[in-house]
């Protein structure tokens, strides 16, 4: 009777297999891990029977639809960790996201670390290509650099005469081919496509195209299969690259004096006209379709960032620490990623209202901060779908959502409409710290992905996290399940030094920045004091934090057990005993001579 009763409160029992799959494809996949435990019927029924249709549901297993087999599944994403490699079924696959999505949104998520030092000359811009393994650098110093992301080893450069010093660099892959565009000097940028896939080395480049202009050029970007260009004299350029040579389809008339901050999706080019806000074209057409203007938007939407203290935390040491790694050189491993810490990221929230001094009322820093936003110089944009995210130079960023419904001259929009789509949809975040908003400094740069935004204030790297829908956390429960952080933007910050990002983005497993190091002169014993730490100077390499599993970054590579590198994890107190008192000093001491040597030259 007991049997009979339970039989049928049991769906499996009392409904069909095909109504019990439709229930499942709806549940959490914590639902589906304490189903395999009700009984042995449940876990045949899940693990066994029905397992590939479970978990490579779309509501289990983010994949793109074309995506057949787990194994495959790598191939579809950016990961420099490897981990999704070697995935043996959907149930694996689902387990691997599963653990990266939740150390993501880990108030102290755990990451490792690779630091490239490349040619040991400040980076300027690099881009990666995680599927042919390599990264794609210029210099400050001028040159192009193709360096392995598994060795560490160069495959292939350019000499400082052939690329000039702080070129600007574009990177995607169009039909099939990896494609490099850099400007050179004039008003021409330079079009460069790898060989490997027609017989030649990995890593190597052929110049394909020189595209020039009459006018001054300022900025441009490359994705979607467009070049999309933009100059200060009102106009803007669209590239098919698909075609051989690339081909000028579109010239597009926009307002004069772009700063040269321009970003594009499927069919819309946004560019940054400065105090003028953001304006957005079509790419097909070039109609201008409306504007992104921020100090339209509402007060209820005004936030501020909570920053995190500046005390000396185990950032320091381990920043430190990264920066003595990086002297070693080529000879310093840089895959798989190492010392996995839950010390490199410090949480922050993002608070209603605009943010007051002491001595301020509500009303008054709003008011304060709606007439500064009508002077405000706004620079690098983003879309990425629904989402748009801009920063200013005054320190501020719009996040709008839906942000084609804000634009004026769209189909079935108008002035109006637009206006209240912005209020409806637009938040602004205040960065500038209260306590002394003249020593604040928000970088250029910016990465939107996975409803994050990754930007620079002062000497940090802030990881803003949205919702779901683009809007902001609301209260503590939403910021604890969606947490933000900040991250050194240098491995000498405590010195007092810090160089601006020049290029950072955030990928499916990792961050990826221009990070400040240590750098040694490898010819003479010192300078004429006979102080031999003054060969020590600044330089910027290429930073990787990787989210990923240790694992599964140690399996991926080849160590089953992951036991390896990648699992020793760094302390902060191992930190500090391998960074003493006495090298902090000598850094130190170093540093603030070569300040004074150029203060007197």
């Amino acid at each position: 009777m007991l049997d009979t009763q339970h039989s049928r409160k049991d769906p499996l029992a009392s409904l069909p297999p095909e109504i019990v799959l439709r229930i499942l494809d709806f549940s959490p996949i914590s639902t589906i891990a304490a189903l395999t435990c009700v009984s042995k019927a449940w876990h045949v029924f899940v693990d066994e029977t029905h397992q590939d249709h479970i978990y490579s549901s779309v509501s289990k297993t983010a994949h793109n639809p074309s995506t057949k087999d787990a194994s495959l599944y790598h191939h579809d994403v950016q990961t420099f960790s490897k981990c999704y490699e070697g995935a043996r079924s959907w149930k694996d696959l689902c387990k691997k996201q599963t653990l990266l999505r939740r150390n993501w949104n880990s108030v102290a998520p755990i990451t490792t670390e690779s630091i490239f030092n490349i040619r040991k000359e400040p980076i300027w811009r690099f881009r990666p290509d995680f599927k042919r393994r390599f990264i794609v650098s210029t210099s400050q110093f001028g040159g192009l650099e193709v360096t392995c992301m598994d060795s560490g080893l160069r495959l292939w450069s350019l000499s400082h005469d052939a690329v000039r010093p702080y070129a600007h660099l574009e990177y995607d892959e169009v039909d099939g081919r990896g494609m490099a565009v850099w400007d050179r000097e004039g008003d021409a940028v330079e079009v460069w496509c790898t060989t490997e896939e027609t017989g030649g080395d990995r890593g190597v480049f052929e110049r394909i195209a020189i595209l020039d202009h009459e006018c001054e050029t300022r900025g441009y970007q490359l994705s979607f299969n467009t070049l999309c260009v933009v100059s200060s004299q009102g106009q803007g350029f669209v590239y098919d690259m698909l075609q051989k040579p690339p081909q000028l389809v579109t010239n597009v008339k926009i307002e004069n004096n772009a700063i040269g901050h321009l970003y594009q999706d499927q069919d819309y080019v946004l560019y940054s006209l400065g105090t003028k806000g953001y304006h957005v074209h079509s790419k097909a057409t070039g109609q201008y379709l409306g504007a992104i203007e921020p100090w339209k938007c509402s007060l209820d939407q005004f936030h501020h960032i909570r920053h995190p203290a500046r005390v000396e935390t185990s950032q320091d040491s381990l920043a430190l620490a990264s920066a003595i790694r990086s002297m070693q050189g080529p000879s310093a491993s840089v895959f798989p990623p190492r010392s996995p810490n839950d010390g490199r990221l410090l949480p922050f929230t993002v608070e209603p209202g605009p943010g007051m001094t002491a001595d301020q009322e509500r009303a008054q820093a709003e008011e304060e901060e709606l007439t500064a936003l009508q002077d405000d110089d706004w620079g690098a944009g983003m879309v990425s779908g629904n989402l748009m995210v801009g920063v200013s130079r005054g320190g501020r960023a719009i996040i709008v959502r839906n942000w084609r419904d804000c634009l004026s001259h769209a189909e079935g929009s108008n002035e109006a409409k637009a206006t209240e789509a912005l209020k409806r949809n637009a938040s602004l975040v205040f960065c500038t710290p209260p306590d002394d908003p003249r020593n604040f400094d928000l970088g250029g740069w910016l990465s939107i992905r996975d409803n994050r935004v990754l930007f620079e204030i002062r000497d940090l790297v802030y990881v803003l996290a949205l919702n779901a829908d683009g809007t902001l956390p609301a209260g503590a429960e939403q910021a604890k399940r969606r947490p933000s952080h900040a991250i050194c933007k240098s491995a000498t910050s405590s010195l007092g030094s810090a160089v601006p990002v020049s290029f950072m983005a955030l990928f499916d497993d990792s961050i990826m920045y221009t990070y400040t190091v240590l750098g040694i002169h490898e010819d003479g014993a010192g300078d004429h004091r006979g102080n031999p730490y003054s060969r020590l100077f600044l330089t910027k390499a290429v930073r990787v934090l990787s989210f990923a599993p240790v694992g599964a970054v140690a399996a991926a590579d080849g160590d089953e057990d992951g036991d390896g590198e990648a699992g020793e994890e760094e302390s902060p107190v191992e930190a500090d005993q391998f960074l003493s008192h006495f090298f902090r000093q000598l850094v130190s001491s170093a540093v603030r001579e070569a300040a004074e040597e150029e203060d007197e030259e």
